[in-house]
């Protein structure tokens, strides 16, 4: 059953150790971490959890190990220049014996198998996609014969796949687990498929009905995805399941040039007009100017970043996506209220208005 994120006042942050840092390939860190106190945080395979830093950043990672109730995590962090948990991670702060604070469990994008008995399940990865993947694998693959499983998992280059040895050896253990691995930009000989997961997955899956799919990585894997694999082998719209990625840096600052403003409305004191930067969401502008922080990492999955909006700018915005809308009835929402990760502010929205809790 999909689990809904606990309404904002139910968030709770445990403090976790780092104690282990592992290089996976040139970008990706394995990191292993222990719950100092408090009930162990158990997780089902494919949800995620947010890691909080000193500095209040605040980062959403799935687990890549299946859960064993003991309080124990690994996450693969993709590192990336100038991300401020690639930073901290390669700071002093960032050594072995560090605390961090980890919120969740959240997500709903778990193992699902198909309802008709024969029918196959395809999993989707790109990068540390794979991550979740790998945690449902473990979990659920043993017992998982009555359907045919495949995994198509892409990178560029082949030290991108550094989990390939591993999936191989569960290919063959398992009859009904058939492991693919596809390169978009191979450098050195390769004998591999070649290109994109999806359209490597199409080619050999033609028709997909009565299948599912579970799709983890770049949003631009998972939209072509679920558009290709609908249209082309017939797979039912609600059997594509996903959870998208999004590489982040440094959060967009305002400046001195943004060409937007934000009125913020504050409990009991003067409201304030902040700068904001186009392109980026209510949530990155509040959270750097320090009246907001939220828990899920934007994925529209916690609802700590909940406001209000003003009723001269409510038609204004865009409707509230699947999720969003999900999240927001499950607490409870009135009209006027929705996540600010989820406004994307741009020229129409040029002076919104909102209040803060």
């Amino acid at each position: 059953m999909p689990r809904t994120a606990p309404p904002p006042d139910q968030a709770r942050l445990q403090p976790f150790r780092l104690e282990a840092l592992t290089p996976l390939n040139h970008e990706v860190l394995r990191l292993e971490l222990s719950q100092i106190d408090g009930p162990p945080l158990t997780y089902r395979e494919g949800q995620f959890v947010t890691v909080r830093l000193p500095d209040g950043t605040a980062r959403s990672y799935s687990p890549a190990a299946a859960c064993q109730g003991d309080g124990r995590l690994e996450l693969h962090i993709r590192t990336l220049p100038g991300g401020r948990f690639s930073t901290w991670l390669r700071s002093d702060a960032g050594r072995s014996g560090a605390l961090l604070d980890i919120g969740g469990p959240y997500g709903d994008c778990v193992w699902t198998p198909p309802a008709t008995a024969g029918a196959p399940l395809l999993l989707l990865a790109t990068g540390t996609g794979i991550a979740p993947i790998r945690a449902m694998l473990v979990r659920h693959l043993a017992g998982a014969g009555r359907h045919p499983v495949h995994l198509y998992w892409g990178g560029l280059d082949q030290p991108d796949l550094y989990l390939s040895e591993e999936f191989a050896a569960l290919a063959h253990r398992h009859a009904h687990f058939r492991y693919t691995p596809v390169l978009a930009a191979a450098t050195e000989p390769w004998r591999g498929r070649r290109g994109y997961v999806q359209a490597a997955a199409a080619d050999d899956l033609p028709r997909l009905d009565g299948a599912r799919v579970i799709a983890c990585g770049s949003p631009a894997m998972v939209d072509a995805a679920r558009t290709l694999l609908v249209a082309a082998c017939g797979l039912a719209p609600d059997a594509f399941h996903a959870d998208a990625f999004v590489a982040q840096g440094a959060a967009p600052m305002p400046s001195g040039d943004a060409s937007l403003s934000l009125e913020v409305g504050l409990p009991q004191a003067p409201a304030r007009r902040l700068a904001a930067p186009p392109g980026g969401t209510v949530l990155n502008t509040l959270a750097a100017a320090g009246l907001l922080q939220g828990v899920c990492g934007g994925q529209a999955a916690c609802g700590t970043c909940r406001i209000g909006i003003a009723p001269a700018w409510r038609a204004a915005l865009p409707p509230p996506g699947r999720k969003e809308a999900r999240l927001l009835a499950a607490l409870g929402s009135g009209p006027e209220q929705r996540l600010a990760c989820q406004i994307c502010l741009e020229a129409p929205l040029d002076g919104l208005r909102i209040e803060l809790p």
